[in-house]
């Protein structure tokens, strides 16, 4: 069907049915590895777990020591950070379409796989969630080519806030659900199978709805298709794989961009984490209030990251770097007094208030860091009667493999994050360990907003410029210097060998 075709399907918003599809897709990858959380309580009860150890006494296999829950968890961690570059790799390649709907596939299998690996051996479970790690990575790079292909440059922040809203949404009802199965007859083997085939039935749907250009997609029409690629250069529109991994590694902005998403993503981890040991142990709720005052946070985070990046996206009275900072200022500056105060307000409600702050605040990183180091670099023109604004994010076309590198710093952050706990802790009731933890966590989200300012900027970084055809012309142009300047050394030297 030619693009000139007007199809009345979803009134031209197609890129928004993409947009919640990936959401979805984003979400259940992100549910699936959460779902051993809780998973641990009930499977620990689990009286078919029960064998003989053959000495006379009984073990279960499912009640894992705290090692052993380490490694669960942790392993994870390993699987993305190693699978991550193979999915950047392949979404540079070959787009989001195979590589991502490839990670579904793999992370639907092995959730629904899980309660048999782990009756099997600890070693299969372990092997498991290995390979759920590698599937994961495939999480942010996936979220920056939609938003490099589907998202009108105008709407870059509003498809970001979406996207990457994903990590809090899935925390926010993962728990409470796999509590309903454990209290069920299905047990939590339920929640494992359910998740397992809604993983199946997203990606599939993703497979059969999805496309690597807007322009071959039957659903849109001619005149969303001219939104979506307005202002957008060649070089964005017809991607052919290439990155300049070089400067874009080296490049100021970006590092400061990464610098800022490990120290806020470590500082996420850590609250959402261990929010529940916290207020249990060392505020003292009970598990019912615990349950409730530890999904608080997550909750109002989604809604508000949305919120801050369609509002980035359309107040156009401020420059571009204003809003960078001011966002910034928002999700790393002030979200750290917040953390900071967790451990020294008065009471244990004020405590609860000042994480739940602390987290809503981080929400605003949609309209700082993240729109910054975002998939776009645009010059874009909006001009009224008065004046024209002039927008540009830095990193254009290769905004995937920005984004991609987010996640490797996620990998890290769940390293680090439980690390840290464990040296400044010194048990779950440890008030004071806990307040140097938070103490900690300010100090480095304080570093990292003034990172932020000398680097932020609204203008195209000179990689931006640098493509694949003018990578080739390069090489060829300095070849053909390096032959004159041979030429020239030869012809000098013949010159002074003539005999006066």
């Amino acid at each position: 069907m030619s693009v000139d075709d007007e199809p009345t399907v979803c009134c031209s918003r197609f890129r928004y049915v993409i947009l919640l599809l990936g959401l979805l897709c984003l979400v259940v990858l992100q549910a699936n590895v959460l779902l051993i959380n809780l998973a641990f309580i009930c499977m620990s009860d689990d009286p078919s777990g029960v064998y003989d150890t053959g000495n006379g006494t009984t073990r279960n296999r499912f009640d894992y020591d705290p090692k052993e829950k380490g490694l669960i968890i942790s392993i994870v961690a390993v699987g993305t950070i190693l699978g991550a570059f193979l999915f950047n790799w392949l979404h540079q390649k070959f787009g989001a379409r195979l590589p991502f709907f490839a990670a579904g596939i793999i992370s639907a299998a092995v959730t629904f796989a899980t309660p048999t690996l782990a009756e099997s051996s600890y070693y299969a479970f372990i092997a498991g969630r290995f390979l759920l790690g590698v599937s994961f990575s495939a999480d942010f790079a996936a979220a920056g080519v939609i938003c490099v292909v589907w998202a009108p440059l105008a709407e870059t922040a509003t498809f970001l806030g979406v996207l990457l809203s994903f990590g809090p949404i899935a925390f926010s009802f993962t728990n409470p659900v796999v509590g309903a199965f454990c209290t069920s007859s299905l047990g939590w083997r339920g929640s494992f199978y359910t998740f397992g085939v809604i993983t199946c039935v997203l990606f599939t749907i993703w497979i059969i709805l999805y496309r690597d250009e807007p322009r071959n997609h039957k659903m849109v029409p001619k005149s969303e298709l001219s939104l979506i690629e307005q202002d957008k250069t060649d070089e964005h529109v017809n991607r052919d794989g290439f990155v300049p991994y070089w400067e874009v590694c080296t490049n100021p902005t970006i590092i400061v961009v990464w610098v800022n998403s490990l120290i806020e993503v470590n500082t996420v981890i850590i609250l959402l984490t261990y929010a529940p040991t916290y207020f249990n142990k060392v505020l003292g709720f009970s598990v019912a209030e615990t349950s409730f005052y530890s999904s608080l946070g997550s909750i109002i985070h989604s809604p508000l990251k949305i919120l801050v990046a369609v509002i980035s996206d359309y107040v156009t009275c401020v420059p571009e770097k204003w809003k960078l900072c001011f966002f910034n200022t928002i999700a790393t500056a002030l979200a750290g007094l917040a953390c900071l105060s967790i451990g020294f307000v008065p009471s244990k409600e004020m405590g609860v208030a000042a994480l739940t702050l602390c987290c809503t605040l981080m929400a605003a990183n949609s309209g700082g860091f993240f729109k910054c180091g975002a998939l776009v670099s645009r010059e874009m023109y909006r001009q009224t009667w008065w004046h024209v604004d002039h927008f540009n994010i830095i990193s254009r076309q290769y905004g995937h493999f920005v984004m991609s590198q987010m996640q490797m710093t996620k990998c890290f952050a769940h390293l680090i994050g439980p690390t840290m706990v464990s040296l400044l802790t010194s048990s779950d009731h440890d008030h004071d360990g806990w307040r140097n933890v938070y103490m900690v966590n300010c100090i480095l989200l304080f570093i990292a907003n003034f990172l932020f300012y000398p680097f932020a900027t609204g203008e195209p970084a000179a990689f931006t410029k640098i493509t694949k055809e003018s990578r080739r012309q390069d090489k060829e142009m300095k070849k053909e210097e390096r032959r004159n300047k041979k030429i020239a050394k030869q012809e000098s030297l013949e010159m002074t060998n003539i005999p006066i």
